[in-house]
């Protein structure tokens, strides 16, 4: 695998790892993440990363790119087998016409019935990819070909938090009510961002998740049963 370090300004560096989004990539990343995190560098920020790259935030009156490069090339190789050791969830959806106003579109770009299209979706188990556009919003995948659809020619001013869209085979939950291009199938009653709780952010990258279909009656009970702390959605039953 061909890995770069690119100049991002005099305060970043952007470890690049191929140019596809792939799972085995993304789980080279957030080794090194782990890695760079874990060693203590001098001058190092922060690391973030993405899809198929991790930028390394850093002080350049404490260290520098060149020596950054130095510390960091000796990881590619110690990661290269260690696990991600992401946390696997169980999240609900409502994929009512109500909250999933794109579903019929969807389902019509991918030549199926809607059934079809939901069955697909809460029988693939999605990896997280990334964290970003948004505090807290994750990017999934992999949906199959059949579900690679283009994003909205028409981008929404306004999309409600808790919305499941997709689009290019990828499926996101969003945290806050946002704009977004891509295609609206179903809603959440799970916050993947809650600034009262620590951490704040419910996935992260590495992380799986599958969703399973409930009613709209459903969603407003389990809405209820979050509200008073009582759901937990790696297991998606009342605690005691």
């Amino acid at each position: 695998m061909k890995v770069e370090f690119l100049p991002c300004g005099d305060c970043a560096l952007s470890v690049q790892f191929g140019e596809r989004i792939e799972r085995s990539l993304n789980e080279r990343v957030i080794q090194i993440k782990k890695a760079v995190d874990a060693a203590g560098l001098d001058g190092l920020v922060e690391t973030v990363s993405s899809y198929r790259a991790l930028m390394v935030h850093y002080d350049p009156l404490r260290t520098s790119q060149a020596k950054l490069i130095d510390e960091i090339s000796p990881f590619l190789d110690q990661t290269a087998d260690a696990p991600t050791g992401g946390t696997h969830w169980r999240i609900p959806v409502c994929y009512t016409p109500e909250f999933a106003p794109d579903l019929e579109y969807v389902a019509s770009c991918a030549d199926m019935a809607t059934e079809r299209v939901i069955e697909i979706h809460t029988t693939t188990t999605h990896y997280v990819y990334m964290i970003g556009f948004a505090p807290g919003q994750p990017h999934m995948g992999d949906l199959p070909e059949e579900l690679n659809i283009p994003r909205r020619k028409d981008p929404r001013a306004t999309v409600e938090k808790g919305s499941i869209v997709t689009a290019t085979g990828l499926s996101i939950i969003y945290p806050v009510t946002n704009a977004s291009g891509w295609h609206i199938i179903g809603r959440s009653p799970v916050s993947v961002f809650d600034v009262k709780k620590e951490p704040p952010v419910l996935l992260v990258a590495g992380d799986t998740v599958d969703f399973y279909s409930v009613s709209l009656g459903e969603y407003h009970e389990i809405q209820r049963m979050i509200d008073e702390g009582r759901f937990d959605p790696e297991q998606p039953k009342a605690r005691a």
